[in-house]
């Protein structure tokens, strides 16, 4: 997505409930990388007596940063708005992406080891949107991404659980229908999965997946199946299907099974969000079954001030990534809520239930710096112990 907006503020942290225990961030303040420097902490405001939403649980209200380094700075993204920053931690690593560059660093100290245009990281020019996973169950790294006509997928796979090993050669998704906008990845221990907004002619900009045979994948070959599911407004991601342990303490990879969390409204107004399940992925007749849970109403914000006027506030009411952990599903979305009109987008995180097989909502967050402050892009995970972690981007008028 090629929008406008720039002063962005990007926290990253690990809260038990939703007070911040531990944080590490991604400044996109200065051109190149530098060594580790002390960064404040930015506090989750509790949402009050006036939110929508509950309050989240007390925690022991730790303001500690471990860790803090620049990330891809809005030069080093050649100037695209919005850059499409996202990044992956895995092993010893975190890699960043923009929509033309790729960064690996080391996670302890945060030295930069590779900066990377992503056209000759792919061996080819991308049109952007590009994604980083890491796959756990697999000790992998997948970097997803446009292809040079707009009209693909490039996808490529790391050798190794070490990003800087290399990669194999970039596999090429051609078959997808075209214009696979808002391209998301997800992962379980069968395929890989990628899932976009068609917007390719006829498409209607639904929500499409394609699913990766991921065995096939990691030898060298590209497997791969496109299947349309009910019409989804925006982005539906696949979940990254984290392993899982077993009453004996050992640990596997789940299978079977894919999830996908998705808005199950629009931009006027949602009561419920979607959740997907998917079997029989790698065919061209897959299985699926939708479940609408009722959440607090959201809808699309307005506003979003910047130095010099305000910006899009897009996109909004649409899930980022989904996490699965131990029979739980976590995502987040950036809205408008009820408590200041509609007005500023705040963050909305969402914790779901699918370990009996129906889904059930356990919780829903609400993550509000107070008026005035928009929420963009946030993203959530949760450890075996159902502590969050958070990311999120704060624009604010300075």
């Amino acid at each position: 997505m090629k929008i406008t907006g720039k002063q962005y503020v990007v926290a990253a942290a690990l809260a038990c409930g939703l007070t911040l225990a531990s944080t590490t961030l991604f400044a996109q303040e200065t051109p190149t990388p530098t060594a580790p420097v002390p960064a404040d902490s930015v506090p989750l405001a509790d949402p009050g007596s006036g939110s929508d939403l509950a309050a989240p649980p007390p925690g022991d209200g730790k303001q500690i940063i471990r860790q803090s380094f620049d990330g891809i700075s809005f030069l080093g993204s050649r100037i695209f708005i919005p850059p499409d920053t996202n990044a992956a931690v895995g092993n010893d690593f975190v890699v960043e992406t923009v929509n033309v560059q790729i960064r690996v660093f080391d996670k302890a100290s945060g030295a930069l080891l590779l900066d990377e245009p992503l056209a000759t990281f792919f061996g080819a020019f991308s049109g952007g949107d590009p994604y980083v996973v890491y796959d756990d169950t697999a000790d992998r790294w997948y970097v997803s991404a446009f292809d040079s006509n707009d009209t693909g997928l490039f996808l490529a796979v790391s050798l190794d659980g070490n990003p800087l090993d290399g990669f194999l050669p970039t596999y090429h998704l051609t078959d997808v229908g075209g214009f696979p906008d808002y391209e998301k990845p997800g992962f379980n221990k069968d395929a890989i999965f990628i899932s976009f907004n068609n917007f390719g002619p006829g498409g209607d900009t639904s929500a499409t997946i394609a699913s990766i045979d991921k065995q096939a994948a990691l030898l060298g070959t590209l497997t791969y199946f496109v299947s349309h599911p009910e019409f989804q407004f925006r982005a539906m991601p696949p979940a990254q299907m984290h392993l899982v342990q077993d009453g004996n303490g050992a640990w596997h990879a789940p299978a079977g099974v894919e999830w996908f969390v998705s808005t199950d409204g629009n931009d006027v107004s949602g009561t419920t969000i979607r959740v997907t399940q998917m079997t029989n992925y790698l065919n061209n007749s897959p299985n699926f079954i939708y479940t609408s849970l009722p959440v607090t109403a959201y809808r699309n914000a307005t506003t979003a001030d910047q130095p010099g006027g305000s910006v899009t506030t897009f996109p909004n009411t649409t899930t980022t990534q989904v996490q699965f952990h131990n029979g739980h599903l976590v995502t987040a979305m950036a809205s408008a809520t009820a408590t200041d009109g509609f007005v500023y987008p705040k963050g909305r995180i969402y914790q779901i239930d699918v370990s009996r097989g129906t889904p059930t909502l356990l919780a829903e967050r609400l993550i509000d710096p107070g008026n005035g402050v928009a929420v963009q892009m946030p993203s959530v995970d949760e450890d075996s112990h159902g502590n969050l972690g958070l990311t999120l981007q704060l624009q604010l008028l300075k």
